[in-house]
């Protein structure tokens, strides 16, 4: 491909040179010349489209998406480099039907799941298209193949064949252990901080109950010792005791009823 494009970068400059030339027929010569190597490089870019769906050619225990064999990442960056985005689509498509995951440097084989209408529910309850789930084989390979993607350009193969500096770069894997890693240790610190928060409030809640464990904070603060004691209660003398006269429950509000209709105050 690397002789294809000098060849075509001295074509362009013969066309310029014909036309300045105001020769016709040279002219079309020259034009027919660029038309075809636009078709040779089209006829390239198709090849390395199937070659790359049966990437990684260097398989092994030792290597994987994240570790990929040098030679194949030296490969790919050199066959996808003048790739569109559409191509880039057209690569994972095919290698999905080769059953391979879409990214074009894992081995792994891509999700399937199974029968059923165009929506599917993932593992964190989010509905999505079946499709985008079944490109890959997890969430880290669309990381990796939509990284890879952003970096295509939509101009013309044939407009960009003559530049030197077109360099893809593959997701930096360090770069993202470490942030996760990162993030790990903030979410450790802020549940430590929760812990310690609720630590706090349950000795809190102890020391008004007067109730604290052992090894706490507050443990060896001064209490208030409260001792209760039961009340001796004796038995009134019953030979003391005064009853009022018999006729007391004729009593109301201080008048005294009498028989025949008759009352007295008493």
């Amino acid at each position: 491909m690397e002789s294809k494009i000098k060849e075509l970068r001295g074509i362009l400059k013969d066309s310029a040179a014909a036309q300045r030339a105001a020769d016709p027929r040279e002219i079309a010569i020259q034009h027919a010349k660029v038309l075809q190597h636009r078709k040779d490089l089209e006829a390239d870019i198709l090849d390395s489209l199937v070659l790359l769906s049966e990437y990684p050619l260097v398989r092994g225990p030792q290597y994987s998406a994240s570790r990929p064999a040098a030679s194949d990442v030296a490969a790919f960056r050199t066959h996808v480099r003048l790739f569109q985005p559409s191509d880039y689509d057209d690569l994972i498509e095919e290698r999905n039907v080769n059953g391979l995951c879409g990214y074009t440097l894992c081995p792994r084989p891509h999700i399937q799941t199974g029968p059923g209408g165009e929506w599917t529910l993932t593992g964190a309850g989010d509905i999505v298209k079946r499709k985008d789930v079944e490109r890959w084989c997890s969430q880290a390979c669309a990381r990796r193949a939509l990284y890879v993607k952003v970096q295509l350009n939509e101009t013309a193969a044939w407009e960009r064949a003559g530049i030197p500096d077109i360099h893809i770069d593959l997701l930096d894997e360090d770069k993202l252990t470490s942030e996760m890693e990162k993030a790990t240790r903030q979410l450790a610190n802020l549940q430590i901080e929760e812990q310690a928060r609720q630590n706090r409030d349950a000795e809190a809640l102890a020391l008004e109950r007067g109730d604290l464990p052992p090894g706490s904070v507050a443990a060896g603060k001064q209490k208030v010792k409260v001792t209760l004691k039961e009340r001796d209660t004796q038995m009134p003398d019953i030979k003391n005791l005064n009853i009022g006269e018999e006729d007391d429950h004729l009593l109301v509000e201080g008048h005294r009823a009498r028989l025949g209709g008759q009352s007295a105050n008493q």
